[in-house]
């Protein structure tokens, strides 16, 4: 995995800005019914706890990240994406509770790297000039 590459998070309603900036989308999503990328199932909760009460669902989505490899995990990111920079994709917005947060703080423990929020992303384009 190099060292440029990076792991940041996202949702779903703003995946055309996170793609026209260049990043490779991945959803950890259960469900996807409109995203036609990459899913990435070891990120992904089980439904056995979806309905769960959120410290209920918390710890045991956590204790599940314990039984990762978070390198293995960075490097098959980095494979899928082809060593583009990866967006981690799930529904919710960036206020709300997510288990994309959790990924996202297990990473940076795990790795000792920032793993950033992109949420709404403004992407600015900037016109090309020939000459």
């Amino acid at each position: 995995m190099s060292n440029k590459f990076q792991i940041t998070t996202g949702n779903f309603a703003n995946v055309a800005k996170y793609k026209r900036a260049g990043y490779h989308c991945v959803s950890i999503a259960l469900t996807s019914k409109y995203f036609q990328g990459d899913r990435f199932k070891p990120l992904m909760p089980d439904w056995s706890y979806m309905k769960a009460p959120l410290d209920e669902y918390t710890k045991k989505f956590n204790d599940g990240l314990k039984k990762l490899d978070a390198r293995k995990i960075g490097n098959d990111l980095h494979r899928i994406s082809g060593g583009k920079n990866v967006v981690l994709l799930c529904h919710e917005k960036q206020s709300e509770f997510c288990h994309r947060h959790l990924v996202a703080k297990w990473l940076e423990t795990e790795l000792n790297i920032e793993v950033k929020e992109l949420g709404k992303m403004e992407v600015k384009i900037y016109p090309i000039h020939f000459s």
